[in-house]
């Protein structure tokens, strides 16, 4: 019998870093393939990582406060906002797990360029925008809105391409079912206008 548990227990441990090493491939993968849908302008490919049950929340920027919008798929043609085509990166940088760049609006330059994802920081865009439209919801609409950011955020981390030409690429992409799913694209980041 003890030899038994013992022997589970060895297969247990063996297994936890097969399945991390796992979850990390599958991350790289995604993250690539939905940079390649991006640089292609492909909905079909880009909207196959996106839950249906959840969407995709877009968070945009009308006038001074950060807003957000909740879609169930990515139409090329039809960007959010309509003002703002989404972009088609122009790289060829390979992924790095790190610290992620950031914006100044002061030079309208980004820190450093490249694709980058950090696994550590748990992003917190969405639960914020929703905790700063707090007034503008009803408080069932809030407090719903706020648990379902908070749930998504958890589980995610955020990706960000910097181009050849500055242009950015910004999502974030949570882990639920086994797999990677596209849940936030940041549009708001580098928008220096509010």
């Amino acid at each position: 019998m003890k030899s038994r548990f013992l022997y589970l227990a060895i297969l247990v441990t063996l297994a936890l870093p097969s399945n991390a090493q796992n979850k990390k491939v599958a991350l790289e993968q995604t993250i690539n393939d939905i940079v390649t849908a991006f640089k292609e302008k492909n909905s079909n490919s880009l909207n196959s990582f996106i839950a249906k049950e959840i969407g995709v929340t877009i968070v945009v920027r009308y006038g001074v406060l950060d807003n957000y919008v909740t879609l169930d798929s990515i139409d090329f043609n039809n960007p959010t906002p309509s003002y703002l085509p989404y972009t088609d990166p122009i790289s060829s940088s390979n992924l790095t797990f790190t610290t992620l760049p950031s914006f100044s609006c002061d030079t309208e330059n980004w820190s450093k360029k490249g694709l980058y994802c950090d696994t550590l920081l748990i992003p917190s865009l969405l639960s914020n925008t929703i905790t700063n439209l707090k007034y503008e919801l009803s408080n069932d609409a809030y407090q719903k809105e706020l648990k379902r950011a908070y749930t998504l955020e958890k589980n995610s981390c955020r990706v960000i391409l910097i181009d050849t030409y500055d242009e950015d690429l910004i999502f974030h992409l949570t882990y639920i079912h086994k797999k990677w799913t596209l849940t936030v694209i940041d549009r708001v980041t580098s928008d220096c206008s509010a």
